[in-house]
C-alpha cells in the first residue's frame, strides 16, 4: 500500500495562501466595516486593482454607487452570522466596466468565535450572462416569428373562407335569377328586375376579382402605374360621383370640401381614383343610414392632403394598427354584417406609397366614427414624364 507523503502543519498557511492566490476567482476579505484586508491575484485580474491599491480601501471601490444599499444589507447579514451563497449582482472594474458576478460571502470568526470580518469569493459570470441573454433574445425572436407565422396562416385561412363566401354569394343570386328567366315564368317587370339584380351582383363579383388581381400584382411586384400630370380635385370629384348612388341608396349623406377648384399633381389618375373610391366605399359601408361621410381636399406646402371621415361604427383600438394589412378584418367570419374581402385598405396603402405618400387611420373607438388621411407629394421624387409607363413594383 502506497504511503501518503508527509505533511508539515507549519506549511499549511503557505499552502492555503498559494491556493487562494492561484484561484481564477476573486477572493477578498474585509472587516465588518467593509474595509478590504486581503486581495488575491484573481481579484486583480477581474477588477483591475492591484492588492497595493485595494487593501485598506472600502469595498465600495468595486461597487456601483446605486448598489451601495445592497452592500449594507450584506454586512448586516454577516454580523448576524449568516452565509450568502451564489448571490448574483453587478460590480465595477477599475476601467469602469460593469461586471456580472456571483458572490459567496462567509463570516470570519476569531479564536473566540466572534465575527470579525468576512471572506468573499466573486466569480465573473459576465460572459455566461451575455450568452444567457443572447439565448433568451433568440428564443424570444423565434417565439415572436412563430406566433407571427401562425397568425398569418390563420388570417390566410380566414381570408380563403371569406373569398369562398364572397364569390359564392353574388354567383348564387346570378344563377337563381338567370334560371328564373330561363324558365319563362317571369313577366316583363320580373325580367327587368332579374336583369338589374344580375348586373348588380356581377359588378360586385367583378370588383372582388379586380381587388384580388391588384393585390396579386402588388405582392409579385407587377402593379403598373402610368404617371402623368393630372388634377387631383377632378379625380376626387369623379370618385364621389361614382359612389354617390350607393350612399343615397343607404341613406348616407356625402359632403365635400375642396380647398381649390384645381389641385395639379403628378400621379396615376386611375389609381388615385381607386384610392378615393376605396376610402369612400369603406366609409359608406360602415356608416349607418342617417350618417355622414365627408371628404376634404386641401393643399399644404408641396403636399396635397385628403381626409375621409365618417360618424359610423368606428374601429376598436386593438384593430386600428392592423387596418391596412392584407388578410386582416375586424370581423372575418362569413356571417359578418358587411361584405368584401378586406383588401381595399391594403390596396390604398400600397397605391399611396407608390405615389411617395402616406396614409393614416384614426378612430376614438367603436361607435365613434373613423377618419382616414392621405398625404401625397404634388410632385414625387424622380417623377415620371407624362404618359410614360415606367413604374413597376412596389
Amino acid at each position: 500500500m502506497a504511503r501518503l507523503p508527509s505533511f508539515d502543519p507549519e506549511e499549511l498557511p503557505a499552502r492555503l495562501a498559494a491556493i487562494v492566490d492561484s484561484s481564477d476567482d476573486a477572493i477578498v476579505s474585509k472587516t465588518l466595516e467593509g474595509v478590504i484586508t486581503s486581495w488575491n491575484g484573481g481579484a486583480e485580474r477581474i477588477f483591475g486593482w492591484t492588492a497595493e491599491e485595494a487593501v485598506g480601501r472600502h469595498i465600495t471601490l468595486i461597487i456601483p454607487r446605486e448598489r451601495y444599499p445592497e452592500e449594507d444589507e450584506v454586512l448586516a447579514r454577516l454580523r448576524r452570522g449568516e452565509r450568502i451563497d451564489h448571490f448574483e449582482t453587478v460590480r465595477v472594474a477599475k476601467d469602469g466596466r460593469l461586471l456580472n458576478v456571483s458572490l459567496t460571502v462567509s463570516p470570519v470568526r476569531n479564536a473566540s468565535g466572534v465575527i470579525v470580518g468576512a471572506s468573499k469569493i466573486a466569480r465573473d459570470v459576465t460572459e455566461r450572462r451575455r450568452l444567457e441573454t443572447e439565448r433568451d433574445e433568440l428564443l424570444a425572436r423565434e417565439r415572436r416569428a412563430r406566433e407571427a407565422a401562425e397568425a398569418a396562416n390563420r388570417a390566410k385561412d380566414e381570408f380563403l373562407a371569406t373569398i369562398s363566401h364572397e364569390l359564392r354569394t353574388p354567383l348564387t343570386s346570378i344563377l337563381g335569377w338567370a334560371r328564373l328567366i330561363e324558365s319563362a315564368d317571369l313577366d316583363a317587370e320580373g325580367i327587368a328586375r332579374a336583369a338589374r339584380t344580375i348586373v348588380r351582383n356581377a359588378a360586385t363579383q367583378a370588383q372582388l376579382v379586380d381587388d384580388l388581381l391588384d393585390m396579386s400584382r402588388v405582392v409579385t411586384g407587377r402593379l403598373r402605374l402610368d404617371f402623368e400630370a393630372c388634377d387631383l380635385a377632378a379625380v376626387v370629384t369623379a370618385a364621389i360621383e361614382t359612389v354617390r348612388p350607393t350612399a343615397e341608396a343607404k341613406g348616407v349623406a356625402l359632403s365635400t370640401l375642396l380647398a381649390a377648384d384645381s389641385v395639379p399633381i403628378i400621379g396615376a389618375p386611375d389609381r388615385l381614383q381607386q384610392v378615393m373610391w376605396n376610402l369612400l366605399t369603406n366609409a359608406i359601408k360602415f356608416t349607418p343610414a342617417g350618417g355622414t361621410v365627408s371628404l376634404t381636399l386641401r393643399e399644404a406646402d408641396q403636399m396635397a392632403e385628403i381626409a375621409v371621415c365618417d360618424n359610423g361604427e368606428g374601429i376598436a383600438p386593438e384593430v386600428l394598427p392592423h387596418v391596412f394589412e392584407m388578410f386582416r378584418q375586424e370581423d372575418s367570419s362569413t356571417t359578418r354584417s358587411h361584405g368584401g374581402l378586406g383588401l381595399g385598405l391594403a390596396l390604398v396603402k400600397h397605391l399611396v406609397e407608390l405615389h411617395g405618400g402616406c396614409v393614416h387611420a384614426a378612430s376614438p373607438g367603436k361607435g365613434q366614427g373613423a377618419s382616414f388621411s392621405v398625404a401625397l407629394p404634388r410632385r414625387p421624387l424622380n417623377p415620371f414624364e407624362p404618359n410614360v409607363k415606367e413604374h413597376e413594383g412596389p
